[in-house]
């Protein structure tokens, strides 16, 4: 009974908020999908080696602006037991971020030109930060938002602004493109960071308008700086942790090229398959990843609110069930991406390594896909050194194989590392979480059934593929349709497994 009313009272929310937010997160990549793949044959692997280059810095800028914020107020709100107190909340978390974000934005728009030649080392980078630094308070006016809306389970607005971003990036670029090609102006690329700002203002407004549909309250001074406080006792926390890790993710991210350098490649060689590996790879690896992260967004102030409660079934059932979605949905991105990893690279981005690269990061998903559901509990939980401290060591763990493995072994090596950092991470949280929360774990129903089912999707897509094979036709039209057809059948195949097995759990954890 007592389950039932926890399914009844916190699951129904986080099964409609995941929904919403998968939905619009899906909706959201595929548009960046689109975006990657016109940016990309805009300006080229090089061009897009160029552009990845400036995003550690600007995300280490926004860590330090905002880098605990969204997590300190979904769970503030989460916790509240007033509407003017979860508004007080908001109000201190924008007053505190945006005072450093100004802050931030102005010393990387002045030092633009010793951060490019001294950090990353690029000096092409240059203007590509000074415009890139006007998305600092605009990201974190966001975030503000979004932990808001997320403490009280509401999903449309942090949904919904990231949809509207990417429309605006697609449809600034493509304006952009047509303005630059008519004044014959060269394409570089500045017009991805143009594209970028203009998105992120889009998204703001978006928010804006939303917040201004909710109630205000009136507040004392004193009520704000008393709630500053509290919130400053956890975020600070939270953002020393975000700063360090974002610091290392930043050192690794500026020492690949000049890691590969070394390997014997050219300066061109090197930024060309760093744009291969972290603008089209990588985000097709991480792409199936917006669901188990809209599960995650959701898991966090439920486990919260769980926590404060002390409803120990609650959040041993919400962790159970959190960590067989994140598997079968691993699982299945294996299988996806081994099967059409070098039809994406060659067909879709036209660069066969990028194919390679894909098929050799696919075994990652199950791992990436895990940690990001473990990590969001052990924040639910109050647990964020914990957090922190494993992803220093996955990230340690990167910075060596990217040190000590690329000069031997090539890409290669690092992309191992990348694995046994998400494997390694993925162990920690699992062994720390189970000191808390007494979870149990099937080998035979998380990994065993799903790599089954999968395995048999796969097998008819290829047979699909080996039918249509025999046809006059040939073009990347067909290939698209050939590959298509053979994507359903795998998605149908294994959508009727985790809908089987899903209504075979709940009908276990209702005691039927």
């Amino acid at each position: 009974m007592r389950f039932r009313q926890y399914t009844m009272l916190n699951k129904n929310p986080i099964i409609k908020g995941t929904i919403i937010l998968t939905i619009a997160s899906l909706l959201s990549r595929i548009i960046g999908f689109l975006y990657r793949i016109f940016l990309s044959n805009l300006i080229g692997a090089k061009g897009m080696g160029v552009f990845q280059l400036i995003f550690p810095v600007l995300v280490f800028c926004i860590a330090l602006s905002c880098g605990g914020v969204q997590i300190a107020v979904s769970r503030f709100v989460a916790e509240s037991k007033s509407r003017k107190e979860c508004f007080l909340v908001l109000i201190s978390s924008i007053i505190m971020s945006l005072s450093l974000s100004f802050i931030t934005l102005g010393v990387l728009y002045f030092f633009a030109e010793p951060v490019s030649l001294f950090i990353i080392k690029n000096k092409s980078c240059t203007e590509l930060l000074k415009y890139a630094s006007f998305t600092i308070p605009l990201a974190t006016f966001h975030a503000c938002i979004t932990g808001y809306y997320l403490g009280f389970k509401k999903t449309f607005v942090p949904a919904w602004s990231g949809v509207v971003e990417q429309i605006a990036k697609v449809i600034s670029l493509f304006i952009l493109w047509l303005v630059w090609v008519e004044k014959g102006i060269s394409i570089t690329p500045v017009i991805a960071v143009y594209s970028m700002v203009i998105s992120e203002l889009c998204g703001v407004i978006f928010c804006l308008i939303a917040i201004f549909g909710e109630r205000f309250f009136a507040f004392k001074i004193s009520e704000i700086f008393s709630v500053m406080k509290k919130m400053f006792s956890v975020s600070y926390v939270l953002t020393l942790n975000k700063i360090m890790l974002t610091f290392l993710q930043t050192l690794e991210a500026v020492i690949f090229p000049t890691v590969l350098l070394k390997s014997g490649l050219s300066l061109s060689d090197s930024l060309s398959i760093y744009g291969i590996l972290t603008g089209m790879a990588l985000p097709v690896v991480t792409f199936p990843s917006a669901i188990n992260t809209s599960v995650s967004t959701m898991l966090l102030p439920t486990i919260a609110g769980a926590n404060s409660g002390n409803d120990v079934s609650g959040i041993k059932k919400a962790t159970e069930y959190s960590i067989w979605f994140s598997m079968i949905t691993g699982i299945f991105c294996v299988g996806v991406f081994l099967f059409y990893g070098d039809f994406i690279g060659t067909n879709i981005f036209r660069q066969p390594l990028a194919g390679e690269y894909i098929m050799i990061l696919a075994w990652l998903c199950p791992f990436l896909y895990l940690s990001i559901t473990l990590g969001s509990i052990l924040h639910g939980l109050g647990l964020t050194n914990a957090a922190f401290i494993h992803n220093v060591i996955g990230v340690v763990i990167r910075l060596a194989s990217l040190w000590f493995g690329v000069p031997v072994f090539g890409v290669e090596g690092y992309l191992s590392g990348l694995l046994i950092s998400n494997l390694v991470v993925t162990l920690l949280h699992s062994f720390y979480i189970h000191k808390y929360v007494d979870f149990n774990f099937s080998a035979i129903d998380n990994i065993v059934k799903p790599a089954l089912w999968i395995a048999i999707g796969l097998i008819m897509g290829k047979l699909v593929s080996y039918i249509f094979s025999f046809a006059d036709c040939k073009g990347l039209v067909f290939c698209i349709f050939s590959a298509g057809i053979s994507g359903v059948i795998i998605v149908m195949v294994f959508g009727y497994f985790v809908w089987r097995e899903s209504v075979n759990l709940k009908q276990y954890k209702n005691g039927v």
